[in-house]
Order: C-alpha cells, then sequence, then structure tokens
C-alpha cells in the first residue's frame, strides 16, 4: 500500500488546532527577525570570517552594552526620538538601545582611559543594533553590525587600511561591489559649501522638485539633501555645487594621499562628489561599498558597507581631541550576499610577522600581506607602528616563527630580510621568491582562506 502524503491544513481537526495555536502565538515586533538554525550556519561562518580578518589587521576585539545612555546618540548624530529605541532606566537615566557600534565603542574609549595607551588603538566588535526606521532589503530594525575603528590616528594610510581590509574581505567571499569615495573637509569647508547649495536650492523651480523630506531639510540640514535615494532629489543633485570646490590645502593633501595609496595598492574606486553618508559626525574620507546587481550597476540602497573620518566625535563624547576612522559591515545583507559561495577558513598556527620601516616599506609591505594571506599564511602585522624594536616585540609577542623585515634599502634591492625567531639566523630573499622560501620553512594547510 503506498503512503500518501497528508495535509493537515485540510484536515478539519487539525485544522481547527492550527487556528487555535496561531491566535494563541505572539507574533515577533515589527522590523524584526529570527536566524534559525538553517540560516545560522551561514551568518556564523561569516562572523567568524569578520572576527578573523579584524585580529588579522591586528585589532582587539571589545564588547560594549547593547543599552546606552540616550545622550550618547542624540549629542553626535542625527539619531532623533522617532529613530531610537528609547526606554526609563534608573531614576533619572534615559537609556536607548543602541542604533550603531561606533559611540559605544568611543565611550569606552574615553571611560577605560584607552588615551593612555599608545596610540592608535584598534578595535572591532559585532553586536546588534536597532534603529526605528524604515526597512530596508536585508536590514532590519534590528540589525547586526562590523565595525572597525582606528581611534587616534591623523594619517590618511587608516582611511587607506580600513578600505583595503573590507575590499579583500568582500572579494574572498565573491561579492561583487564599488567602492565609492569622497571627502566632505572640515567645518569651514562645510559651512562654506552649505552657502553654496543653499543658492542652488533656492533658484527658481528647485525646490518643487525635491521630495517631501528634503523639503523639510531646506535652511536647516542642507547636507541631508546628498543623501537622499529618491531618483528625483537624485537627479537634480547631478546639477548642484559640487564639495570638492571647497576643501581646504590641508583636506585636499590629506585625500590625496589617501586615493594615492589606494592606486599603489591597485584598489579600485569611483570618485563620488555627491557621497556624504547619513551622520553628521564625519570630516574628510568618507567611503561606502555598493553592491553590483546582475548587469553591473551599483545600487546607493542597498549598501554593504560604510566609514570614514570621524576627527571630532571622541571630543564631542567628553574625551581628548582623537582623531580617528571607523568602518561597518551590516552582516544579514552581506550573508544574503554571499550564502551560496561560503566556505571555512583554513589557518595555520604557526605565525609569520611582517615588519617594515618607512613609507614605501610599508605599502609595499601591505601589498606583501594580502599575498601572503591569500596564499594560506597566517601573517600577522603593525602597520601603525613605526619603531622596529616595538614591532619585533609584537612578534615575540605573537610568538612568531618567522619575521620578514622590508626597509628602504630592501625596496630599493627589491628583496627582504627573513629572521627565525627561534634560531635568530637571518638570510635576504629576493621579494619575488619569499612565497616559495616560506613555503619551505612553515607547514601551512593548502586551500584558500575565504571562499
Amino acid at each position: 500500500m503506498s503512503r500518501q502524503k497528508v495535509n493537515a491544513k485540510n484536515m478539519p481537526i487539525f485544522k481547527k488546532a492550527l487556528e487555535r495555536r496561531s491566535a494563541k502565538a505572539i507574533p515577533r515586533l515589527l522590523g524584526m527577525k529570527d536566524i534559525v538554525p538553517s540560516e545560522f550556519r551561514y551568518f556564523s561562518a561569516v562572523s567568524n570570517k569578520a572576527a578573523a580578518l579584524a585580529e588579522l589587521y591586528s585589532f582587539n576585539a571589545i564588547k560594549t552594552p547593547i543599552i546606552e545612555s540616550a545622550d550618547l546618540y542624540k549629542k553626535s548624530t542625527r539619531h532623533n526620538n522617532k529613530e531610537l529605541y528609547t526606554l526609563d532606566c534608573e531614576k533619572g537615566e534615559n537609556g536607548a538601545l543602541r542604533p550603531e557600534l561606533t559611540q559605544g565603542i568611543l565611550r569606552a574609549y574615553i571611560e577605560n582611559n584607552f588615551s593612555e595607551l599608545p596610540q592608535p588603538v584598534r578595535l572591532y566588535s559585532i553586536g546588534s543594533v536597532f534603529r526605528k526606521e524604515k526597512m530596508q532589503t536585508g536590514r532590519y530594525r534590528e540589525s547586526t553590525q562590523f565595525n572597525l575603528e582606528v581611534i587616534g590616528e591623523d594619517k590618511p594610510m587608516a582611511e587607506a587600511l580600513l578600505i583595503t581590509a573590507a575590499y579583500n574581505f568582500f572579494q574572498d567571499l565573491q561579492a561583487s561591489f564599488q567602492i565609492q569615495i569622497n571627502s566632505l573637509g572640515k567645518a569651514d569647508c562645510r559651512k562654506e559649501y552649505i552657502s553654496k547649495l543653499n543658492s542652488f536650492y533656492k533658484e527658481r523651480g528647485r525646490r518643487s522638485k525635491l521630495c517631501n523630506n528634503c523639503k523639510k531639510y531646506l535652511g536647516n540640514n542642507m547636507m541631508a539633501l546628498l543623501d537622499c535615494k529618491e531618483e528625483a532629489c537624485q537627479n537634480l543633485l547631478h546639477e548642484a555645487p559640487q564639495i570638492a570646490d571647497c576643501l581646504s590645502d590641508e583636506s585636499r593633501n590629506h585625500f590625496a594621499k589617501v586615493l594615492e595609496y589606494l592606486d599603489e595598492l591597485g584598489i579600485p574606486y569611483n570618485f563620488n562628489p555627491y557621497l556624504v553618508r547619513g551622520l553628521s559626525y564625519y570630516n574628510d574620507t568618507v567611503f561606502e561599498f555598493w553592491p553590483l546587481n546582475d548587469e553591473g550597476v551599483a545600487s546607493s540602497k542597498l549598501a554593504l558597507a560604510g566609514g570614514g573620518r570621524y576627527d571630532t566625535l571622541v571630543e564631542s563624547l567628553g574625551g581628548r581631541p582623537t582623531p580617528s576612522v571607523g568602518l561597518a559591515i551590516g552582516l544579514e545583507r552581506l550573508v544574503a550576499k554571499v550564502k551560496d559561495r561560503l566556505t571555512l577558513p583554513n589557518f595555520k598556527e604557526e605565525v609569520i610577522f611582517l615588519a617594515q620601516l618607512g613609507d614605501q616599506a610599508k605599502i609595499k609591505s601591505l601589498i606583501l600581506f594580502e599575498e601572503l594571506r591569500r596564499a594560506g599564511f597566517n601573517v600577522r602585522q603593525s602597520f601603525s607602528t613605526d619603531s622596529l624594536k616595538n614591532q619585533m616585540e609584537e612578534a615575540v609577542r605573537l610568538n612568531a616563527k618567522i619575521s620578514l623585515i622590508l626597509g628602504k634599502k630592501e625596496v630599493m634591492d627589491e628583496t627582504i630580510m627573513l629572521r627565525d625567531m627561534e634560531s635568530g639566523v637571518q638570510e635576504t630573499v629576493a621579494f619575488k621568491k619569499i612565497k616559495d622560501r616560506l613555503e619551505k620553512k612553515v607547514n601551512r594547510k593548502e586551500g584558500v582562506i575565504y571562499g
């Protein structure tokens, strides 16, 4: 006798039972999403790869509270009461579910006196954020962010390092994307630019073409007009003045250096003169990673990642003036894009430490770092440290088996110094042969690191 599949919904007794259960069930809140076991393995794989990436780039993990003071966000961003999930805490305390990770990390930096540590301080965090906003594809009112923060660094190398890290992360996950980048300058630059925007939108006929939200921003939040995703506003924006014309020499030179580093590293990007990011605390460099559709068209509405420089944010939260750069990646949206191509990382325990001296050596070291990482070597670095002594101390702390040392002479000679950390024996190796030499010195597993 053949067994027929029973459809419980079509059987009266079971149908009534289902109706009773549905009537009693308490649904999840609007904008929240379950990550069920069948999806969680993908989410976990990407989260683990994100943490591994952060560790490779010498970021230290930090976990901050989900609930912070509401003032932490109201004073530093455009987040208002409508966006924040607020709640009553102890008497006299107004709390909020964090809408992003950056402010909590900076609060911890200030409160725990991280400014007394050697600068910059590199921190990363993975956690839930909450925004009571219009839901988007791949992002709900609760979403998970992966943040990288370089705190206490004013050099353009910091932006280049974060962009490079995200670029290689997405490349390894086989995500297709386009990097958008711009400079907002500093406060004086934006003041001049806002004046020009005001004049532009006051001209006859332009105000009527704006969406209702943008009309509200006129005169009081002009930069928000640049962040609108409505087609009509975007079309009008192409005629608007560009902030690049208002940059100071300092901001222009800083931005040029960031682009120079990206060019040297072979990182493709699109200069977008109207990119501003959605948060008000940014200055100078801002950037986003836009996914490409099947036709190769980038979408600003579905950004995979974004970040930039925020040199005044620490001070606005009560700390010392502290130049900083950050990056945030939305994990749910990323998982949805790459889940079919995920594989597990495959790192060997033996550590190779890459040390450098000088700007040219730093650039060449970063290129070599990515080559070795992709080849499956467990390579570490401290690119923000200039002192060779301090770098070698870091190599000892990491229990590195091999240290590779690249200085001005090695760059000119196209060689690199290889030091066996156990025996202290050093040898000079041709730069193009270093991977072959490491193959003989270090045991490693074969295979691709990510994807």
